[in-house]
């Protein structure tokens, strides 16, 4: 993978954060909270692909956690990303999968997790 493959995953994060925080504000906070989750996925394949020129595909999220701080190393923030990352993909399953429509407060504590990975 190229960088410009690691610059249109950052474009997706961009944009599934805005998709996210306009959802928010018009008071849909399943679809806010989905779009979290979206934001912070591509945030990882866009970090990834920029520090080692790939990223995992796959079923088992979690393995995108391990991903994260592997390609993070030492990194002062790696702790912190992993973290995020990890809060975003345990509520995958309930967001988008479950019955119950996401609270507010549920969808805001995701959209703090989503970060722009610009520094990376």
């Amino acid at each position: 993978m190229t960088r410009a493959d690691a610059m249109a995953f950052l474009t997706k994060a961009e944009q599934y954060l805005a998709a996210a925080q306009d959802s928010f504000a018009a008071k849909r906070f399943t679809v806010a909270a989905g779009d979290a989750i979206h934001a912070g996925i591509s945030a990882k394949d866009a970090i990834m692909t920029m520090r080692t020129g790939s990223t995992g595909k796959g079923r088992d999220h979690m393995q995108a956690v391990r991903e994260l701080r592997q390609g993070l190393g030492d990194r002062a923030d790696a702790p912190t990303a992993e973290r995020s990352l990890r809060e975003l993909l345990a509520a995958k399953a309930d967001v988008e999968y479950g019955v119950e429509l996401y609270a507010e407060a549920k969808a805001k504590a995701l959209l703090r997790r989503v970060s722009t990975p610009t520094e990376y």
